[in-house]
């Protein structure tokens, strides 16, 4: 089961290029691509680096630290699918960015 979470306001988001949101305890980030909005885990499994801090080039998240490329839309790693993190369907309602993320039990 899943519902829709409200991260903010997309002209309060702070996007540089990801905007870094938390939904419990656990971190997303948000990208612009394109005319939508992605949303994938914010910490890079290779060694915890923020995602958001990344740089975005043709629908990929590359990491700052060591150049591992994520995509945007599948969480795939061009390292190996071992790495791939996870994304989150996103919508837009009045302005407003919301994810779709796991039940609290």
């Amino acid at each position: 089961m899943s519902r829709w979470v409200d991260v903010g306001a997309i002209d309060e988001l702070k996007f540089s290029p990801g905007a870094p949101v938390k939904v419990d305890d656990q971190w997303l980030a948000i990208f612009k691509d394109g005319d939508d909005y992605r949303c994938i885990d914010n910490l890079c499994p290779h060694a915890g680096a923020p995602l958001c801090d990344g740089t975005v080039l043709d629908g990929k998240v590359i990491c700052y630290l060591h150049c591992w490329e994520f995509d945007l839309r599948s969480g795939a790693c061009d390292v190996g699918e071992e790495w791939n993190v996870k994304t989150y369907p996103v919508r837009v309602q009045d302005g407003r960015i919301e994810v779709e993320f796991p039940a609290v039990a």
